[in-house]
C-alpha cells in the first residue's frame, strides 16, 4: 500500500543514541539540553536566527496570536487545514475568510483587501503545500492597514523566498512538525520571530507564563516540547536536506509523467518551495472522485487537502463566499509523496491517473 504521507524517519537506533541522555539524567522537559540542541541546529541549517519549539504547530498559532495580543478579526483563506481556524477560535477571536489565486492556491492579496476593515487587526497568509506566498506584497499591505502577519508555515519547513527562509517573513512564523511533515519530532511546531521582544514572550507563554526568575508574569500555557520528541527531530533533521532533495524530485517526476494530461493542471509554484506535497488539480469534481477510487483499488491511498474549504465548514457558521477556494477544493488530490516513494511508484501512479 502507498500512502499519501509517511515519517521521514532516522534509525531507531540513532534515536536511541540521542534519547539514552535524557533517561540518564531524568530530564525530559523543561527546555532541556536535547531541546537547545535541536533549536539551535533548526537555527543552522535553515538559517535563521531564532527557533522556539512547542508542542504542535496549532499551538505555535495560538501562541503568536496571543504573544501580539490579537483580540479583533484575524483573515484567513478559506483554503487552508482546521486548524489555522481553530486557533484564531480558541483565541476567541473573530474570523473572515478570502479566497485564493487559482494558480498558486496561495492567499489572494486583492481578495485581501477587501475583506479588510475597521475590525481587522490580523492576517493569517498559509505557505500552502510550502509553496511560497507573495510576501512581499502582503508585507506591504500589513503596513498599509498597520496589521499584524502570522504565516501559517505549517507545511514551510526549508522553503525559501530568494534564497532566504520564508520563516523570516510576517511578525510570527508558525510552523508544523508533526509526524507526516518534511521534518518531523512525531508531535510538534516552532514559532519563528526576528523580534527579541516577541522571543522573550513567546518563551514565558509556553511555559505557563513564567520569566526567567521563576515570576508568573503572564497568562501562558503548557507548550513545552519534551526531550522524547526533540531527541527525534535531533535524530531526523539530520537527513532533512536529503528528504528534501526527494520530494523536489518526485514534484519533477510526476509533472513530466502527467503533464500530457488535459485534464488536470498543477500548483504553480515558486523555485523556493519545498516541495512537501504534490497536488494535482482535476477539470471538475467527478473525476475526481473517480481517481481516488482508481487509486485506492490499486492500494494507493490519496488525500482530499483541503475539503471542504473552511467558510464551508458548519462549525465555523461563514456566511462568507469564497468560489475559486470552494472549487479548487472539491477537484484537488494530494499524490503520495515522501522517503518511501520511489520514481518508479511515482511512475505508477501517474499511469494510473493517466488511465481515466
Amino acid at each position: 500500500m502507498i500512502f499519501t504521507s509517511l515519517p521521514s524517519l532516522c534509525s531507531a537506533e540513532e534515536y536511541h543514541s540521542i534519547v539514552r541522555s535524557a533517561f540518564e539524567s531524568g530530564i525530559l522537559s523543561h527546555n532541556g539540553p536535547i531541546l537547545k540542541k535541536l533549536e539551535k541546529q533548526i537555527c543552522i541549517d535553515l538559517k535563521i536566527n531564532n527557533y522556539l519549539a512547542v508542542t504542535s504547530g496549532t499551538i505555535a498559532l495560538q501562541l503568536a496570536i496571543e504573544a501580539l495580543k490579537i483580540k479583533g478579526t484575524i483573515i484567513i483563506p478559506a483554503f487552508s487545514w482546521i486548524a489555522s481556524a481553530g486557533a484564531a477560535k480558541w483565541q476567541n477571536c473573530k474570523i473572515k475568510f478570502c479566497d485564493i489565486n487559482p494558480k498558486t492556491l496561495n492567499i489572494c492579496p486583492t481578495s485581501l483587501e477587501k475583506n479588510i476593515d475597521s475590525t481587522v487587526e490580523a492576517i493569517m497568509p498559509v505557505h500552502v503545500f510550502g509553496n511560497p506566498c507573495e510576501v512581499e506584497v502582503l508585507d506591504e499591505l500589513a503596513k498599509k492597514y498597520n496589521l499584524k502577519i502570522i504565516y501559517d508555515s505549517a507545511h514551510a519547513f526549508g522553503s525559501e523566498v530568494n534564497g532566504n527562509s520564508v520563516l523570516d517573513y510576517g511578525d510570527i512564523s508558525c510552523v508544523s512538525t508533526h509526524a507526516t511533515k518534511i521534518f518531523n519530532t512525531g508531535e510538534g511546531g516552532g514559532l519563528v520571530s526576528n523580534s527579541r521582544d516577541l522571543n522573550e514572550k513567546i518563551k514565558s507563554l509556553r511555559f505557563f507564563g513564567f520569566d526567567e526568575n521563576k515570576n508568573v508574569v503572564s497568562k501562558g500555557i503548557n507548550g513545552k516540547m519534551t526531550e522524547l520528541h526533540a531527541a527525534l527531530g535531533l535524530g531526523n533533521i539530520k537527513y532533512f536536506l536529503k528528504t528534501l532533495k526527494h520530494r523536489k524530485h518526485l514534484n519533477h517526476v510526476y509533472r513530466n509523467h502527467l503533464n500530457i494530461s488535459k485534464n488536470i493542471t498543477f500548483q504553480q509554484i515558486k523555485e523556493g518551495s519545498n516541495c512537501s506535497y504534490f497536488a494535482i488539480i482535476f477539470d471538475d469534481k467527478n473525476l475526481c472522485t473517480k481517481a481516488i477510487e482508481k487509486l485506492e483499488s490499486n492500494k494507493v491511498f490519496p488525500r482530499r487537502y483541503f475539503y471542504p474549504a473552511l467558510n464551508r465548514l458548519e462549525i465555523l457558521n461563514s456566511k462568507q463566499n469564497c468560489p475559486i477556494a470552494e472549487s479548487i477544493s472539491e477537484r484537488i488530490l494530494c499524490l503520495p509523496s515522501h522517503n518511501n516513494v520511489s520514481e518508479n511508484d511515482a511512475r505508477f501512479i501517474s499511469e494510473i491517473i493517466l488511465s481515466l
